[in-house]
Formats: C-alpha cells, sequence, structure tokens
C-alpha cells in the first residue's frame, strides 16, 4: 500500500525534518499518490508514501494525527469496518474519513497496542507514537507480508519500510561475511536479520516499543505460527468428512477472497495457470466480473501461456500477458537487484514477476491477488510428497550399510553419521541458527501426535516460517516497484488457521492415477484441487506445480573480467589470476550466483550507479542454451581430477 519511514530523537534534540524527507523520496515508488512527512514535539520525524485505495481524498493523506498522536501505516486492515463500528459504539468516535488508517488509530489509542494488534486481520507495519508518554510503537503483521525495518545509533532510532531508505540515507554497507554467505539465499528467506549490520526487521507478529528511558528497543510478541495450532480443532476437523472439510475451506476461502477485494481502485489477479491463482480468480470472477488477469508469458520452452490463457477463457475475463525474452535476465538484473535489496539468488523470476508488475500498473490497476501461501499450507511442493518414498530409493544403500555393519569403524568412516559439512554449519551460524531454533519450539506443539503425523504437521508451520518469507519478500518489493500491491487470499487468518490444524489426509489425497512422477500416486493440496473441480476444468484443476519456471542462473554464462576490480574480488582479495581460473574451472551455476552477489555488492557496497552495474552485467554476460549446459558440465567433469 505504502513506505513509511522516520526518526525517534531519544536525546531529547529536535529531528532533523531533511533527513526524514530524505528517507522518504527514496520510497516513491511505493506510494506515488502522495508524500507527507512532518515533526511531530521536536523529537519524531515521520514520512509517509501513499499508494491509495480506501477515502482517496486528501483527508485520509498521512502522517495522520491529533494533537497528542500520530501514525504512520502501510497495508490494509480487511475487518476494518467492523472495528470502526464498534469504536463508534463503545467510544463514540467521530470518524471524518472512511479509510482503514483512521480506524487503526483510533483503536490504538482506545484499545491499546496489545488488544489492538489483536483483532486486526489483514496485512500491515505501522509506527505510532504517543506524545503523552513518549512512547514510540513499531508494528508488524502475524505472518511478515509487509515489512518493517529499524536501525538505531546512538540516541537515534531510524525504521523505514524498505531497507535502502536506511542504507542510502545514513551510509550503510552490507556485511562482506553475510553478503558471500546469500549465495545460498539466506538473504532472502530471513526475518531475524539483514545483510546490513545493525539493520533489523520488525519480526512477524510482534511489536517493539521504544522510549527515551530504554537504551535498547522492548521486543513483545502477540502472535506466533505454532500459536494457531490448537489439539482440540485438529481432533475435530479429523472426524470431519471430506465432504465438510471441502464446504469449510471453500467457505473460508470466499470470505477472504472477497474481503480482499474491497477497494475504491480496479483490483486485479496475477495468473500462471497453476491451480491456486487461477481457483482464486475464478471465485473472485463471481462477484468482480471486471477482474483482469496478468500472467509473464516466459518465451521458450518454460512457458505456461497456454494454461493462463484457458484460465482466462473458461471465466470469460481479460488476459493480459508480458512477453520475457530470457535475455531479459541480464538486461534487469541490476535494475530488479537494487529494489530487491539483497542478491537474487531463489527466485531469479522476480525479474519477469516486476515486468508484469509494471503491465498491471499500466493498466490502471493497483491491487492484484495472488496464489503464495497455499503450497505452505497445503503442502503444494512435490519434495515434501517425494520424501514418503525416501525409504525406497534408500533400500540399496539401506542393504550395503548393513553389510557395513559388521564392521562398525568401517559403517562410521564409509557413512558418517553427522550429515552436516562445515559449509552448511556455517550457514547456520550466520543465519544464528533461527532456522534450527524455531524448530525446536514448534516440535512441543504437537508431541500429542504420531511420529508421522506430527512430521507432517510440522511442514506447514515451518514452511510458513522459512519458504514463504522469500516469496512475501519477492511479492512486496517487485510490487511495489511499479506501485502495485500484491493480496494474498491464502494467507487470511482463519483460513491459516484452519490449514494449521487440518490433518494430512486432506491435504495428501491419494489415487490410482500416476498423478505426477516425483510423487506418483499422491495428490498435493487435495483439498484446494478438490475445490477447484467445482470452478475450473480438470486439466487446470490438476495441473502439476511448475513453480514459476525460467532461464536463470543454470543458462548464464559470466564471461572474463565480471568480477575484476568489483565487490566480491575486494573482499576476498580475488587476483585477476584466481577470477579467470575459477571461472574456468568451477562449476558456471554457482559462478552465476556469483555474479548476483558481485550486482548486489557493486550497488550497495561500492555505491555504483544502475546504469553502470547494467552495462558492465551486459558487456561480461550472456545467456546460453541448454544443450551448451550439456557441454560444460561434460567438460567440468572431465577437468575435475586435474583441479583436485
Amino acid at each position: 500500500m505504502c513506505g513509511i519511514a522516520g526518526i525517534y530523537e531519544r536525546n531529547g534534540h529536535r529531528v532533523s525534518l531533511e533527513l526524514v524527507e530524505t528517507m522518504g523520496k527514496t520510497m516513491t515508488h511505493r506510494g506515488p499518490d502522495n508524500f507527507g512527512f512532518l515533526c511531530f514535539n521536536e523529537r519524531v520525524g515521520l514520512s509517509h508514501n501513499r499508494l491509495s485505495f480506501l477515502d482517496l481524498s486528501p483527508a485520509a493523506n498521512q502522517p495522520f494525527k491529533n494533537q497528542n498522536y500520530v501514525l504512520v501505516y502501510n497495508g490494509e486492515i480487511y475487518n476494518f469496518r467492523q472495528i470502526r463500528e464498534r469504536l463508534v459504539n463503545e467510544y463514540n468516535v467521530r470518524f471524518e474519513t472512511e479509510s482503514d488508517t483512521e480506524v487503526l488509530f483510533y483503536s490504538l489509542i482506545h484499545d491499546g497496542i496489545e488488544n489492538c494488534l489483536k483483532q486486526l486481520r489483514g496485512m500491515f507495519a505501522f509506527a505510532f507514537y504517543d506524545g503523552i508518554k513518549d512512547e514510540l510503537w513499531l508494528a508488524r503483521d502475524r505472518l511478515g507480508i509487509k515489512p518493517l525495518y529499524y536501525y538505531q545509533n546512538g540516541e537515534k532510532f531510524y525504521w523505514s519500510s524498505e531497507i535502502k531508505s536506511l542504507a542510502q540515507t545514513l551510509n550503510l554497507k552490507p556485511d562482506p561475511v553475510k553478503t558471500l554467505f546469500s549465495i545460498n539465499g539466506i538473504g532472502e528467506v530471513s526475518n531475524e536479520y539483514t545483510l546490513f549490520n545493525d539493520v533489523l526487521p520488525v519480526k512477524p507478529g510482534s511489536y517493539l516499543k521504544v522510549t527515551s528511558e530504554n537504551s535498547k528497543p522492548r521486543e513483545f510478541f502477540y502472535y506466533k505460527i505454532p500459536d494457531d495450532f490448537e489439539p482440540e480443532l485438529y481432533r475435530e476437523l479429523e472426524k470431519r468428512s471430506s465432504t465438510e472439510i471441502l464446504a469449510e475451506f471453500e467457505r473460508l476461502m470466499t470470505d477472504s477472497i472477497e474481503s480482499m477485494l474491497i477497494s475504491d481502485v480496479p483490483v486485479g489477479a496475477f495468473v500462471s495457470g497453476g491451480v491456486d491463482s487461477s481457483l482464486i480468480s475464478a471465485i473472485a470472477n463471481k462477484s468482480y466480473p471486471n477482474l483482469k488477469l496478468f500472467t509473464a508469458n516466459i518465451l521458450g520452452e518454460f512457458s505456461e501461456f497456454e494454461d493462463a490463457k484457458a484460465v482466462s477463457e473458461h471465466l470469460g475475463t481479460e488476459l493480459f500477458d508480458y512477453k520475457f525474452q530470457p535475455e531479459q535476465m541480464l538486461s534487469d538484473w541490476a535494475e530488479v537487484t537494487y529494489f530487491y535489496e539483497c542478491p537474487i539468488i531463489i527466485h531469479t523470476n522476480a525479474i519477469p514477476f516486476s515486468n508484469i508488475a509494471r503491465l498491471a500498473r499500466d493498466t490502471n490497476v493497483k491491487a492484484v491477488l495472488t496464489g503464495e501461501g497455499s503450497d505452505e499450507l497445503f503442502l503444494g511442493y512435490p519434495r515434501l510428497l517425494a520424501d514418503q518414498y525416501k525409504w525406497l530409493a534408500a533400500l540399496p544403500v539401506t542393504a550395503v550399510k548393513s553389510f557395513y555393519r559388521l564392521v562398525p569403524k568401517l559403517e562410521d568412516y564409509l557413512f558418517p553419521k553427522s550429515k552436516q559439512t562445515a559449509v552448511e554449519f556455517a550457514g547456520q551460524l550466520v543465519q544464528q541458527f533461527s532456522a534450527a531454533h524455531r524448530e525446536t519450539e514448534m516440535r512441543e506443539k504437537f508431541t500429542f501426535l504420531s511420529g508421522a503425523e506430527r512430521e507432517k504437521q510440522l511442514l506447514t508451520i515451518k514452511m510458513l516460517g522459512d519458504h514463504l518469507v522469500g516469496l512475501l519478500h519477492r511479492n512486496d518489493r517487485m510490487g511495489m516497484m511499479a506501485s502495485i500491491e500484491a493480496r494474498f487470499p491464502f494467507l487470511n487468518e482463519d483460513l491459516v488457521k484452519f490449514a494449521i490444524n487440518l490433518p494430512s489426509k486432506h491435504k495428501i489425497g491419494r489415487s490410482m492415477r500416476f498423478h505426477n512422477y516425483k510423487h506418483p500416486f499422491l495428490i498435493d493440496k487435495w483439498v484446494v484441487r478438490k475445490t477447484a473441480e467445482k470452478y475450473l476444468p480438470k486439466s487446470l484443476a490438476n495441473k502439476k506445480k511448475n513453480g514459476f519456471p525460467m532461464s536463470g542462473h543454470k543458462f548464464v554464462k559470466v564471461k572474463d573480467g565480471f568480477f575484476k576490480n568489483g565487490w566480491v574480488s575486494e573482499n576476498l582479495a580475488l587476483s585477476d589470476k584466481k577470477q579467470e581460473f575459477m571461472l574456468e574451472s568451477q562449476n558456471p551455476y554457482f559462478i552465476a550466483k556469483l555474479a548476483s552477489t558481485e550486482i548486489f555488492g557493486r550497488i550497495y557496497g561500492l555505491g555504483e550507479t544502475l546504469e553502470n552495474v547494467k552495462n558492465h552485467v551486459l558487456r561480461h554476460t550472456e545467456m546460453i542454451s541448454r544443450s551448451f549446459i550439456g557441454a560444460a558440465i561434460i567438460s567440468l567433469a572431465e577437468t575435475a581430477p586435474q583441479i583436485l
């Protein structure tokens, strides 16, 4: 929806309004409809970039204030009308706008932050200053859909929707160790740290209290994902028939979609032809018949355009497609990295995503429905189901191990019990062991379940806390890059709770047919696919997951000179000769990932202009064909012994 930023001077000095303005203006893309900034009580400065959806009048502009309080807020509160009605009845609040901003403002004043947050349904991040108590509150929604970061330098406390606002204004540089380890994708999937030292995210489901009395902000959690798991609800859902489960899912899904269609500006939907986005579009189309559909047509072997077109034709709605050439990865790589705020490792499809966001904006659509969250909630990733066949695939190894078990020392030598490598350990160390620590906390919730069922139920919570983070990061940055807001019907609070407590038998179906070679006879996202059969042709309802494929790092050839005088060579003291050796002898796929790190380092570490970095990429990289990749792998295999 918007971009927020601000400064809190804890030493009583007057805040620099010029600095507040500079921070805000780095995020014009997040809200081009209005920019406002002000100084409140001299010690607090706030800015707001508005992307307007409800009450388009200037009365709903931010910062939103009265003589004692001030608020800057980013997001959408879908149940704001119910909260508004209660505030009128209980506190006789007189509202002057039709916006959810004013509802949040008065709820914080009258309900207090804890009670306010617990009743909110939606996606949000905000900063609220209480001038009477001299307290600043920062908060973020339950799953971290909307971003919010903070940085403290002595008595000065800063916050912003995007890291670049802090990094550029305060001349902050990325940490070399974290950035180099981000070649494994850790920069995209953390809600606990960033690649910039001392720039931290407000964690999902939490809020911070900042005062002049305490040297550090105090952190409180009003929600954690495992909180949604209730043994009584699980047992209740376990007793229900498939028909009842399907009816409940459809009701929750419909309610969620309808709440997210509330807007005073046009809403569209991103579709891939996959079951999740197709189902959302089909349900939305019933109550919003002018829904526009948008898809990225990845030209070549990865194109899913025909499936997206089939959805459009079935619904009788207009489809807009962006034709993405493989070579555009190179031309758009630098600009997308700037908005992405970390090396593009996991989601190279962020690049075509940015282009369909621009396409939507060009057609005057400002908000889009997307299908993210379904795979995490209902076990839609093929590898999650394929794990059930690991015992079968491992039979030959198991047989060999039983033979070597006759000589225990030989078995331990050939098959060490610890599967963790030193590199994996170092990667977890950089991440502060956050994922492993979360999993330990989660397991305590599921002790009453059998081993196999416990592991399946844990998968949903683990995926929400890890994999979903990267998808939300991609959708926010790439959508906001084009001033487009993404909305997530699958992440409605009631639907999330339903999915977390739903027994795995309703997530993983069984079939006598060879549904997918990765998990034969098992149907992923059973409840989603079965519901989709009511709205879509069976070919679309049962389409295999492809995961937004494109010609990514595997198709990039990095040429001589790419790393010369760059960020990687500077931080690793990598000579020109060693760079040449690396390009000739090492895995091209890893080198292309390192190139993503180099691009990020040049922009945020060395401060090079986007135009210079873009030209550097175009001069020193090229896209290659699948046949070239095969030849490169053979060549690498032949030279490997000599390298070692």
